[in-house]
């Protein structure tokens, strides 16, 4: 018998201001602006769902984690190959978000990144929904996220792209096989089609379970 599945929390755009709640800004005082988004993110959704430790944190994301590897690059132009720039290096890669969500929360279970473009964030929760409904996994921490710099809009205005298609933002969902007090949707299903010279195209049937 398949689990049903559950969102029970979610968080997105919370203000700057609001960081100090969930983070020491002298622990984060080496992370850009989207890692420190992120983490706060999910920490505020872990917050709000009761579970401090999830079985599974996966992320999605379209750009990854493309401020530190601006750093990475500017520093190159500017100071040639022997700039020594190891906590950009070691921040820039696709899963440092996933990484750092699952180090910073001492969450040692499954922990992907998923980057497929416009539809990163249904590919992960693909990869959870699948998960909790087969019993490997009791929750899942779902994210997305990305940011999209100055320079990069520039040379993507540049360039003629349509900078609008970039959802620069961060949202984690709390997936859960029990529904809690007040769960916020059931996930029925989740469809990625990808055809030769097509876009991408994911939907996520729900229900939505809250007044």
């Amino acid at each position: 018998m398949e689990n049903k599945v559950y969102v029970i929390a979610m968080a997105h755009d919370i203000p700057e201001e609001e960081y100090r709640n969930y983070v020491s800004p002298m622990k984060t005082r080496r992370y850009g602006k989207l890692l420190k988004r992120a983490l706060v993110t999910a920490l505020k959704c872990m917050k709000d769902s009761g579970i401090e430790h999830p079985d599974a944190v996966i992320n999605g994301t379209a750009l990854g984690s493309i401020e530190e590897s601006e750093k990475i690059l500017n520093g190159l132009v500017a100071e040639g190959e022997d700039v020594s720039m190891p906590t950009q290096f070691m921040l820039c890669t696709h899963n440092a978000v996933a990484s750092l969500i699952g180090i910073f929360t001492h969450s040692h279970g499954y922990n992907n990144t998923y980057s497929q473009g416009k539809v990163s964030l249904e590919c992960a929760l693909l990869d959870a929904w699948m998960q909790l409904k087969t019993g490997m996994i009791r929750n899942a921490l779902v994210c997305r996220n990305d940011l999209l710099t100055p320079d990069l809009k520039t040379k993507m205005e540049k360039i003629g792209m349509d900078t609008s298609q970039v959802k620069d933002g961060s949202l984690a969902l709390m997936l859960s096989i029990e529904p809690g007090e007040r769960p916020l949707y059931e996930i029925k299903n989740i469809d990625i089609m990808h055809r030769k010279g097509c876009k991408d195209v994911a939907t996520i049937d729900y229900v939505s379970l809250c007044d």
